[in-house]
């Protein structure tokens, strides 16, 4: 079960979340997975819990407890699942940097590469051929963000639909990215982390056993949640007690907000003027967001009311 908890301020999520974690797990050796955005999250949360776990008088001790970030989570679980190696895995990013530089200087004299190739210029006098590197390193770092945040457009790109992923045809300028990665996965040879993504999340699904993870996780404070981030937590869910964590600022914008259907592009995204305070309105945009796409997904939510101010 996944379920999403709210409160207005972080330390009442950690209140609720020791309450959660004062109940041992099964095997008491195993450690308990707590995912932190940053580590500065880390520090602070354990000396939150500190205070209450172990002890009732707020001299306790918090202890076998790992705080990998969401992504280092998730890569960790598609590595089990899939059993790839990061250090082997042939989509790394200095692989598909250096495939990508090689698949550049093949193709940039290509009609439908006009783009790549006025960028990098023409003739070995032109000072823009020194761009080939930062350029490769740039491309196989949006095909690493591709395949994060939008692994539909990458599993379209290898049906050889040009699309945005969102069923939208790529505009003429940009048709170059899904050529050159084609190119990139054609020399690889193997199903990119995109690909493999869906097959992963089935696995996850009939095989609980197939990760080494505990019966329950928490992912506390995130600011954002990554497409397959948002589809492993949701796979594992289904065997595990997955437990997301956020901040939130207005019970009254929650609510407001919890009627109006999702936007998949941000353009179209009008929860903005639904919310009456001006200041919500505008800097909310972040967690706006992660209610979209978190409460799509979670099969209940809880809100844990804070002290009176």
């Amino acid at each position: 079960m996944l379920t999403l908890h709210r409160a207005e301020r972080a330390g009442t999520l950690a209140a609720a979340l020791a309450d959660v974690l004062s109940e041992p797990l099964p095997d008491a050796f195993v450690p308990e997975i707590v995912s932190v955005p940053a580590r500065g999250v880390e520090r602070w949360l354990t000396q939150r819990l500190s205070s209450v776990l172990g002890a009732p008088d707020g001299d306790g001790i918090a202890a076998n407890i790992e705080f990998p970030s969401p992504a280092r989570l998730v890569a960790r679980t598609i590595s089990e699942v899939d059993g790839i190696d990061p250090d082997d895995d042939p989509w790394s990013h200095n692989r598909v940097l250096w495939t990508a530089l090689s698949v550049i200087d093949d193709c940039r004299t290509e009609p439908w590469a006009a783009v790549l190739s006025k960028h990098l210029g023409s003739g070995s006098d032109d000072h823009r051929v020194g761009r080939r590197w930062s350029t490769a390193a740039h491309i196989a770092e949006l095909f690493r963000a591709y395949g994060s945040q939008r692994p539909q457009m990458l599993r379209d790109w290898r049906a050889g639909r040009f699309t945005d992923g969102l069923g939208q045809e790529l505009d003429d300028d940009l048709t170059w990215q899904p050529r050159i990665w084609s190119l990139v996965r054609e020399r690889i040879g193997s199903p990119s982390p995109a690909e493999r993504l869906p097959d992963t999340c089935s696995t996850l699904r009939s095989e609980p056993n197939a990760v080494d993870l505990p019966s329950r996780l928490s992912v506390f404070g995130p600011t954002r949640l990554t497409a397959d981030q948002l589809d492993i937590l949701h796979a594992l869910a289904h065997h595990r007690d997955v437990h997301i964590w956020i901040p939130h600022p207005s019970p009254s914008m929650w609510a407001t907000l919890a009627d109006i259907p999702a936007a998949t592009r941000r353009r179209d995204d009008v929860t903005a003027l639904a919310v009456e305070h001006p200041l919500l309105a505008s800097l909310s945009r972040d967690v706006r967001e992660l209610q979209a796409t978190i409460g799509s997904i979670a099969d209940h939510t809880v809100h844990h009311e804070g002290p009176e101010p």
